[in-house]
């Protein structure tokens, strides 16, 4: 069975159409039945929450 062909046109939209959708790319990958396949994008910029010790509950 041969692979299927994928065009970079095809390639393109495909990667035209991710970021319409306002994601970032973060992968590609095209298998050989000719699906891409596109991942996002960690965004490292997003503060990530650390815990400094147990939770204090506000007294009454």
């Amino acid at each position: 069975m041969r692979s299927a062909t994928v065009t970079k046109t095809a390639i393109s939209r495909a990667i035209a159409a991710w970021k319409e959708s306002g994601l970032k790319v973060g992968g590609m990958e095209i298998t050989k039945d000719g699906t891409i396949r596109i991942t996002a994008a960690m965004d490292d910029s997003a503060p990530v929450a650390q815990r400094g010790g147990p939770k204090q509950w506000p007294t009454r």
